[in-house]
């Protein structure tokens, strides 16, 4: 044929590189779906949180109260937290309409991106099979699904957190210095997201940037020194704007003793956070220790994070234990040596100081989360690697695959699909490794491998799609009917009032604020601190700008620990007791004020 000797035909090797990139590209996609419809599967039905629904129905209505995070539209108060994350929330309302749903998006979006991101940070360090393990053991780790689905900030967090880590390892690999210091600004970014939270994994990234090579160290060194700088200066770029109008121009932050957004950080949710512990009732019921994160009680942590836990820690072992007779390639040892020791100074530390925290939410775990799912990923795609010319590795990975597969069924009791899928496919690691540890039946071993780890989190993260729960809320909301209820006797009665009631707390009114939109006056902050003085109460009840206060059953005991705010007591002395009329709540809930000094019922 002419011209048949131009013809060039790719290598076997060229081929079976661009099947295998074909493949692990078709895997990603698949774990990716998972993880959108894990997040995303029945998301309307989720309760949802409304404080800082009522933050962002508040924020939508002006620029002042979009930057300052208003709790309410009268930007009087704001929320407890900087407000970038809501700031997301805002545009994700404006764009798709006020529901529950569009409010939530962007966290669930953030859960979902955050399995790709973290795919290619471990396959850049491990390889594409640990960076495979990884993504799919976050995909289905019920604690992310959980908090992914819920209102709250740690989602955004743990996917900037991600980011950042895939900016150091970047800038190793390029050899270039702007990744380092981006990814200082992304830790910045985290910050304004959930504060403190997110930085549990900054002394880790600190070491990776020093570990992982890429510019030459002068140049290594100013990057990371400009890395440091961008993080403060994005860190603390929202605070220092916002401390620049005085008090009285800017919302009060919810938990500022003072009134400053400096106070609200560093103080309530900074030392407050180290030194305040939880009462005996929640101690008895989430007790901090070692064995927490395994346990069956309380918020059941076995299920949330137990499971994906005990086996990362098995197939990490099962590979450090190999490890010792095996030296990586000489042109990845740096890389690699960098990114074992970052993610045991992540995953280390953050568990031993997450154990011990006396208050705890599972969202927090969201610190931690790609950590653990990195640490499983690695430790099988390791053993599946080695197993290739290694049979020693290849028994290793099955009887981790066995390992976990008991450990977590006997833990959590699982359905029973799940169980059988994880006790078979540590059946069919176990057969693989050992007939053959050839070429051939390692993907085999290694999918093996991870069925059995991942099918009873798989389970039990589809559990908590089913059940609708969210880590997020009021401790005790109104029914939805009294909210109704409530709102259409104050609109009714409105008159000329600038508020539509006053109220002891901002968790109150927080369901009126997302229902009606209006501004509410809060007259007491956290632990009863006053906003409002009895007098400013009486000139804006004589003005006639407010008419009704929203209280508490029982509010100002005789006996309490701490003396009631006088602003309080102002409004139960000239308050009359119409929460029957309003059809909410005990006696004592909502009450009509004038200056005639009325005896509380």
């Amino acid at each position: 044929m002419v011209g048949a000797g131009l013809v060039t035909r790719p290598s076997s090797r060229a081929t079976g590189l661009a099947t295998a990139g074909a493949a692990t590209a078709a895997a990603l996609v698949a774990i990716t779906a998972v993880a959108a419809a894990l997040r995303l599967a029945s998301f309307a039905h989720v309760p949802p949180n409304p404080f800082y629904d009522a933050a962002v129905r508040s924020m939508g209505q002006s620029w002042h109260n979009f930057f300052y995070g208003a709790f309410e539209p009268g930007g009087q108060v704001s929320i407890d937290k900087i407000p970038v994350d809501l700031w997301l929330q805002v545009a994700s309302v404006k764009l798709f309409g006020a529901s529950s749903v569009a409010t939530r998006l962007p966290e669930a979006l953030a859960g979902v991106a955050a399995v790709p991101l973290l795919y290619d940070l471990v396959r850049r360090l491990f390889g594409r099979t640990a960076g495979l393990g990884a993504a799919a053991a976050l995909a289905v780790l019920p604690a992310a699904v959980l908090t992914a689905r819920s209102d709250t900030m740690d989602s955004a967090m743990m996917a900037l957190d991600v980011l950042a880590a895939w900016l150091v390892v970047r800038g190793a690999q390029t050899r270039r210095a702007w990744p380092i210091v981006a990814a200082g600004a992304v830790m910045g970014l985290a910050f304004n997201v959930k504060l403190f939270e997110a930085l549990v994994i900054l002394p880790a990234l600190g070491l990776l940037a020093v570990l992982a090579g890429g510019p030459p160290p002068r140049r290594r060194a100013a990057a990371i020194a400009g890395g440091l700088v961008a993080f403060i200066v994005v860190g603390l770029a929202w605070m220092a704007v916002a401390s620049l109008r005085p008090l009285g121009a800017r919302p009060w932050p919810i938990g500022s003793t003072n009134g400053s957004v400096w106070n609200v950080v560093f103080g309530f949710n900074g030392i407050d956070r180290l030194r305040s512990g939880a009462s005996a009732a929640a101690l008895k019921l989430d007790p901090p220790g070692p064995l927490r994160f395994f346990s069956t009680t309380g918020h059941d942590y076995a299920s949330l994070v137990g499971t994906t836990l005990l086996a990362a820690l098995v197939f990490a072992a099962a590979a450090l234990g190999l490890a010792a007779f095996v030296r990586p390639a000489r042109e990845h040892r740096r890389l690699t040596l960098a990114g074992a020791a970052f993610l045991a100074l992540w995953l280390i530390p953050g568990f031993v100081a997450l154990s011990r925290m006396q208050r705890f939410e599972p969202r927090y775990l969201e610190a931690i989360d790609p950590a653990i799912a990195a640490t499983l990923g690695i430790g099988v795609g390791w053993l599946a690697t080695r197993a290739r010319q290694w049979r020693m590795a290849a028994l290793a990975l099955a009887a981790g695959a066995g390992v976990a597969a008991i450990a977590a069924s006997t833990l959590v009791r699982p359905p029973s699909w799940a169980t059988t899928a994880a006790l078979a496919a540590a059946a069919g690691a176990a057969t693989c490794a050992a007939t053959s540890a050839g070429r051939r039946l390692t993907p085999l071993l290694a999918g093996c491998a991870l069925v059995a780890a991942l099918s009873v989190p798989a389970a039990s993260a589809l559990t908590v799609v089913r059940s609708h729960v969210s880590d997020a809320g009021l401790a005790h909301p109104l029914p939805a009917g009294e909210v109704t209820a409530l709102s259409r006797f104050l609109v009714s009665r409105q008159r000329s009032a600038r508020y539509e009631v006053a109220t002891s707390t901002v968790y109150r009114a927080s369901q009126l604020v997302v229902r009606d939109g209006r501004p509410v006056l809060v007259l007491t902050s956290l632990h009863g601190l006053p906003l409002v003085t009895p007098r400013l109460l009486a000139a804006e009840v004589a003005a006639g700008r407010v008419r009704y206060v929203l209280l508490g059953s029982g509010i100002c005991p005789r006996r309490a620990a701490r003396p009631c705010a006088p602003v309080l007591s102002w409004a139960l002395a000239h308050g009359r007791d119409v929460s029957r009329a309003a059809g909410v709540g005990p006696p004592g809930t909502l009450y009509r004020l004038s200056q005639r000094a009325v005896p509380a019922r």
